[in-house]
């Protein structure tokens, strides 16, 4: 069990509200019980201080224990205020304390400027009605001393048990957050791994087709090249599903061009640059594969060049094909997720015509702000 749960919380301040407010009253009692107080007084002193403590308890019980905020409690506040006056009226200074914790536990269930200025009155009452009963002024200090320190820590017991709720839910969605990136971090390879795969099975496949009944070996090269790619595919799937997916950027780099190679894309590339690091090498590699994967879809292309352009404070890589096929410059779901990711790290991406060639430009800076 979540020792932190709201419902747990709430028990326990539930029970040391309720275990202080008896121990208050019976000090009380048994205080008053020395002055030798008649059997019908102690009979209605009984009374009256359980009719505080049911107040008391019918508040801290659906407040604190049930987290029900909606409802003031009203009833309960004037009922346990004016038995506890009662009882200060009729017996003396033996019951000062009562009053206050009324007042700590009105701090718990009243609303608004209510919330404050219902615990100030009572202070000011139940300090003017200790000086008007013969205590010192000294006495009536130490029991505002008292009632304040009563009414400070009922209120804070109460805010304890909102501030519970408010991390337990805060935690639950930030739980929430992280299974939805890590949804959409599953989708970008997946759309990685088999959306660039199929596309040239599919290639291939229509060729095959095409060739077939002219030229039977030329088709069974690309059948066999569908197999390969099948299962290269397959393999590639198996390491994502279980997380071990993770290609250097020098073979991402080789594997696109392998793929665009197959499909008939001559690809000329720049060596790739060293010691780059960890989250901009894993982002360049997804630009890659997103390139490589948009070329293959939205072009006709026949050459491709890879450039990676290093400056002091940032790396660019330059994907430019021929051939694109006309509207091939909007932003599918691959760019959308590649512009996505690029952002996690400060990165930008860029992509349209220019002059006839499609070209998919990102820059990701080289090194990351303090404290990210």
């Amino acid at each position: 069990m979540d020792r932190w749960h709201p419902g747990t919380v709430g028990r326990v301040v539930a029970l040391l509200i309720l275990g202080t407010a008896v121990a208050f009253v019976a000090e009380a009692f048994f205080l008053w019980l020395g002055s030798g107080p008649a059997v019908v007084d102690v009979v209605f002193a009984v009374l009256a201080a359980a009719g505080v403590l049911t107040g008391i308890g019918r508040i801290v019980w659906a407040v604190v224990r049930r987290s029900a905020a909606s409802g003031e409690h009203l009833v309960d506040v004037a009922i346990g205020t004016s038995l506890s006056y009662a009882l200060l009226l009729v017996f003396g200074p033996a019951w000062l304390a009562l009053p206050a914790l009324v007042a700590g536990v009105a701090a718990i269930s009243l609303t608004g400027l209510k919330r404050w200025l219902f615990p100030l009155a009572v202070l000011i009452c139940t300090t003017g009605l200790a000086l008007l009963n013969g205590l010192s002024v000294a006495a009536a200090a130490e029991a505002l001393l008292r009632s304040v320190v009563t009414v400070a820590v009922f209120a804070g017991m109460g805010l304890l048990v909102a501030y519970a709720a408010e991390v337990h839910a805060n935690r639950d969605e930030l739980a929430r957050m992280a299974v939805v990136e890590e949804r959409l971090r599953f989708a970008r390879d997946l759309h990685d791994v088999l959306g660039r795969g199929l596309s040239v099975v599919r290639l291939k496949a229509e060729l095959g087709l095409r060739l077939l009944d002219t030229d039977r070996e030329a088709a069974r090269a690309h059948l066999v090249q569908i197999a390969e790619l099948a299962g290269g595919s397959v393999t590639e799937l198996r390491k994502v599903i279980a997380g071990y997916r993770q290609p250097s950027l020098a073979g991402e780099l080789h594997n696109t061009s392998s793929i665009l190679n197959l499909a008939g894309v001559e690809v000329v590339a720049d060596p790739v640059p060293d010691g780059l690091p960890a989250p901009v090498a894993e982002v360049i590699g997804s630009t890659i594969r997103e390139g490589g994967t948009n070329i293959l879809r939205h072009s006709a292309a026949e050459h491709c060049r890879v450039e990676f352009v290093r400056e002091p404070g940032a790396l660019t890589v330059r994907i430019r094909n021929d051939r694109p096929h006309a509207g091939g410059g909007r932003a599918g779901h691959g760019l959308t997720g590649l512009a996505e990711r690029l952002a996690t790290v400060r990165g930008t991406l860029e992509h349209g015509a220019r002059e006839g060639d499609f070209v998919l430009t990102a820059r990701v800076p080289l090194e990351r702000p303090r404290g990210s």
